[in-house]
């Protein structure tokens, strides 16, 4: 078994606006699974298997909580509240509980409300490009409240999309301490940095925003280590006329599924990544993840 010839198991792509030929260039790419967020368009004949994810607040409006009890029969694999913002946290502990008892993972997606409102990292870079500015705080103040949650309610979690090395170190402890959670982080964050933004390159826009090298470092680190279990592709198409404006105003998103598999033999090509735990992180773990 290699790298260049498993099945891929995806924990985030969405198809865009023909969901038929996104699924059909995955099933070309090596995929045999794609994990879907809630709402999502699906094809009428995918050719690759197709994971759902539920909303875990009514039309993720962050205040009325889905009817969690419905979904096993539906077949969804999880419920998660992506990047739309709770109303308090009163009501994500609510969700929360919900979700454990009807056993019922939650995929979290850690980002303060206002913090991550800014479209680049907080650095020289963005401060110097005049750019609003988003801090790593935005993702470990978030993430260090969804931690103390799951402890309260005892739920299985999924900490989505990590961009930090703050957030490794946070994510390391917990794991040390017994919470039952697992971790990814997309392959656009193990590929790139914060210089990728210079010269207001929209194409190079994304949420969580692309962060410092040494991030990027401490996130493939955290990968070969375990402490990241999964590699996404993160996959967001996004309209060419909602792309291609100036860097504050454009969409975040980058069509990056045919990087998951190529990024990550990149990365074992130059050392930084062993084949072994490459293998697992696109195969073996996320489907564990998903129940599959």
């Amino acid at each position: 078994m290699s790298l260049k010839n498993i099945g891929l198991v995806d924990l985030c792509a969405r198809l865009g606006e023909n969901p038929q030929a996104t699924a059909e260039a995955a099933k070309d790419l090596g995929y045999d699974v794609l994990t879907l967020p809630p709402y999502e368009a699906e094809p009428e004949n995918s050719p690759v298997k197709l994971a759902k994810l539920g909303p875990v607040t009514f039309e993720l409006d962050g205040e009325h909580l889905a009817e969690m009890s419905r979904y096993k029969a539906a077949g969804v694999v999880g419920v998660t509240q992506g990047h739309a913002p709770w109303k308090n946290t009163r009501v994500q502990l609510n969700a929360l509980r919900y979700a454990r008892g009807q056993s019922m993972p939650v995929h979290l997606m850690p980002l303060d409300a206002e913090l991550g409102k800014g479209v680049a990292h907080d650095g020289e870079i963005a401060q110097r490009l005049g750019l609003e500015t988003q801090p790593s705080a935005a993702e470990t103040i978030a993430l260090a409240r969804d931690l103390q949650l799951v402890a309260e309610t005892g739920v299985k979690a999924h900490i989505a999309r990590l961009s930090s090395g703050e957030s490794v170190r946070l994510i390391k402890r917990a794991k040390a301490e017994g919470l039952p959670i697992t971790c990814d982080v997309a392959i656009s964050h193990l590929l790139w940095d914060e210089s990728y933004i210079e010269g207001y390159n929209y194409h190079y826009r994304l949420q969580p925003v692309l962060r410092s090298a040494r991030d990027r470092q401490a996130l493939i680190e955290a990968v070969e280590e375990g402490v990241i279990d999964a590699v996404c592709s993160d996959h967001h198409p996004i309209a060419i006329a909602d792309k291609r404006l100036p860097f504050a105003q454009s969409l975040p998103g980058a069509e990056t599924l045919h990087l998951l598999r190529s990024g990550l033999q990149e990365l074992v090509d130059e050392g930084a990544l062993s084949e072994q735990r490459a293998i697992d992180a696109v195969s073996r773990a996320p489907a564990e993840i998903i129940g599959l």
